[in-house]
């Protein structure tokens, strides 16, 4: 059974992977405002950008194994990217439209994203 297709474990993978791009996010935000003194959106950009790359990178190979086909997934990587965007816009907004807070928002659409991602990236983007 190839890496991509054991489940529990690519799930595991997969969610350390989260982590790891949050971590490597927030890292280089704090690294780059608080610590150089760069501009906010500087520093938030800088941290956006590589925590793209070593989510992109770590889930193709770490969490699913895929080893061919990089242009492709990288293209469908960013084209879930895109819908993220405008579905967390959605689940956000709709969610405080009906009154809850905005940060409880926020964690219900990473929540819902993150399970959607999940099974896209195994069935869709990293697929071989």
């Amino acid at each position: 059974m190839s890496a991509g297709r054991d489940t529990p474990g690519t799930l595991v993978r997969y969610v350390a992977v989260g982590v790891l791009s949050l971590v490597v996010d927030a890292g280089t935000l704090w690294l780059l405002y608080d610590g150089a003194g760069t501009s906010l959106w500087l520093a938030t950009t800088a941290g956006f950008w590589l925590s793209f790359a070593v989510n992109f990178l770590a889930n193709k190979y770490v969490t699913f194994g895929a080893r061919a086909h990089g242009a492709r997934q990288l293209i469908r990587y960013c084209v879930l990217v895109g819908l993220n965007y405008l579905a967390n816009l959605g689940i956000v907004a709709g969610l405080v439209a009906v009154g809850l807070p905005a940060v409880v928002a926020k964690v219900i659409a990473v929540a819902v994203l993150s399970i959607v991602n999940f099974i896209a990236y195994r069935q869709w983007v990293f697929r071989e």
